[in-house]
């Protein structure tokens, strides 16, 4: 699908980038954000009013995913860090049920 101008490009990824992060898919939400960064650093600084409230709304929405990226991201190390102290216990368990 063409878009008319990379203004609407932007804003499609950035609703790809909202949905992949709402259901977790991370590293497809990173993929989208890699696509739409040369598209970004491509605008001029004159916007129109209209591109410019788009350009707002997709600030407003990658703050949005920053938040939620990182308390998944705390979540997840917390998740890593009692997987390892588990298997600690169980490494443990089996040198003292050898003896």
């Amino acid at each position: 699908m063409e878009f008319a101008a990379p203004i609407d490009r932007i804003w499609q990824i950035t609703k790809d980038i909202e949905q992949a992060a709402a259901v977790g898919e991370w590293e497809k939400a990173a993929e989208f954000a890699n696509e739409r960064s040369p598209l970004l650093m491509s605008l001029s600084a004159k916007q129109t009013g209209a591109a410019l409230d788009v350009l707002k709304q997709v600030h407003a929405i990658d703050t949005r995913i920053a938040a939620v990226a990182q308390s998944a991201q705390s979540a997840l190390s917390a998740e890593f860090r009692s997987a390892m102290q588990a298997t600690r216990n169980v490494n443990q368990y089996q040198r003292v049920a050898q003896f």
